[in-house]
């Protein structure tokens, strides 16, 4: 009769645990950050010709003082983020 061995290769990982628990978080750059828009120019509600009634925005009220940030205005490589001050408040718009 005929015996056959089979060989279990186990493999490790190359850390022990201990070792893997003590490895750093190390992020890595996919893109160079951009920088927030600032000081962007806006216009009064009454005098907005560029944005639909259907067009979503963000909005923001602080005593009595309004924005609206049209998200389509929004996307792009360069508009991430808009630094903004509304009735003395510093606010950040992003989409």
């Amino acid at each position: 009769m005929k015996r056959i061995l089979f060989l279990v290769l186990i493999f490790a990982s190359p850390l022990s645990l201990a070792e893997e628990r003590e490895r750093k978080f190390e992020p890595k750059t996919l893109m160079k950050p951009l920088p927030a828009i600032e000081n962007a120019p806006f216009i009064k509600a009454p005098e907005v010709t560029t944005v639909d009634n259907d067009d979503l925005v963000l909005a923001l009220s602080i005593n009595s003082h309004a924005r609206a940030y049209p998200i389509n205005m929004l996307t792009g490589p360069r508009r991430e983020i808009i630094n903004d001050t509304l009735d003395g408040t510093a606010i950040a718009a992003t989409w």
